[in-house]
């Protein structure tokens, strides 16, 4: 080996272990919190706790939380603080996939907002992935990688999943926890 080869190995393994020794810092710092590419990402970042509930867009912001009634010309969603905020509707406010009178009390929405007033109501939707247990005609249970247990409701599927299937779920949370399931893809095992 040359001596320019080496020295360009020290070079290359001396700037590996620059850049190794600042993540570590940088998690040292912080070692419970989101890593340093979530502050890039997502307002508030690292040490910041920001506002998830209610995030600046252009020219409005966005609030996240369950509905808690729908009436003429008026919505008032309980945000995931547990305050609430009332915001007027009207022929212009757009609910993504049908209209403001299909809204139910506890469904969990994001909806636009710019002056007080509710430019678009859009349903959130759950998505999980897991192993099936404990199938019982329309119910199962969804075991998560981290081992939390989610219970579905299958009747919104027509094939249905057997006790130990590998799945992918995407939809509706409405009590809270039960995943009213829309879409159910099987997962290689």
């Amino acid at each position: 080996m040359s001596k320019k080869s080496a020295w360009a190995g020290a070079i290359v393994a001396a700037v590996g272990l620059t850049v190794g020794g600042i993540a570590v810092a940088a998690a040292a710092d912080n070692p419970d919190g989101p890593p340093a590419a979530f502050a890039e990402r997502h307002p508030g970042g690292p040490g910041k706790p920001g506002r998830p509930d209610k995030v600046k867009l252009k020219g409005g912001t966005l609030v996240v939380g369950r509905v808690k009634s729908v009436e003429s010309g008026k919505l008032t969603i309980t945000k995931d603080d547990g305050s609430e905020v009332s915001l007027t509707t009207d022929s212009s406010t757009k609910l993504r996939g049908g209209d403001l009178g299909g809204l139910k009390a506890d469904q969990r929405v994001t909806v636009r907002v710019k002056d007080g007033k509710a430019l678009n109501v859009a349903l959130a939707k759950a998505h999980e992935q897991g192993t099936i247990k404990d199938v019982n005609g329309n119910n199962a249970t969804l075991i998560q990688v981290d081992g939390l247990q989610t219970p579905l409701d299958l009747s919104g599927v027509s094939e249905k999943p057997k006790n130990g299937d590998l799945v992918a779920v995407t939809g509706s949370v409405s009590d809270g926890k039960t995943i009213k399931v829309e879409q159910l893809r099987q997962l290689p095992k």
